[in-house]
């Protein structure tokens, strides 16, 4: 196989698992939606407490910086334009930016909960 051939198939390669990357994403950003609606109606449910506002924030927090991190990173698929990508890249870095924040404001909430001694965390 010619050096060109090999280069191209690793390029068709490279662009079939970043599809595949962006497609699990998709499916991840799916069952996190899913968990912040539950968790928002359990938490409606419930007489709510401190902690248990941020767990509830916090998951919310993180779903959004998932779905903006899937469009990321659906957008970078394929793309050519340098300006285009790293606009993308942006996007994706958001996304992972939120959802640190909302880990973190779930951690809190977390700790917050179990000195309570009540509440359920997810």
């Amino acid at each position: 196989m010619a050096d060109s051939q090999k280069q191209d198939a690793k390029e068709e390669m490279i662009l079939k698992i970043e599809k595949q990357i962006a497609a699990a994403l998709w499916v991840q950003s799916i069952a996190q939606i899913i968990e912040a609606v539950l968790v928002l109606k359990l938490y409606l449910l419930k007489e709510e407490s401190e902690g248990e506002t941020k767990v509830a924030l916090g998951v919310w927090t993180q779903t959004i910086g998932q779905i903006i991190e899937t469009i990321g990173v659906t957008k970078q698929i394929g793309e050519l334009d340098r300006e285009i990508l790293k606009e993308a890249q942006r996007i994706s870095i958001i996304g992972d930016i939120l959802q640190s924040a909302g880990a973190a404001i779930e951690v809190l909430g977390g700790k917050q909960i179990l000195v309570e001694d009540d509440g359920f965390i997810p």
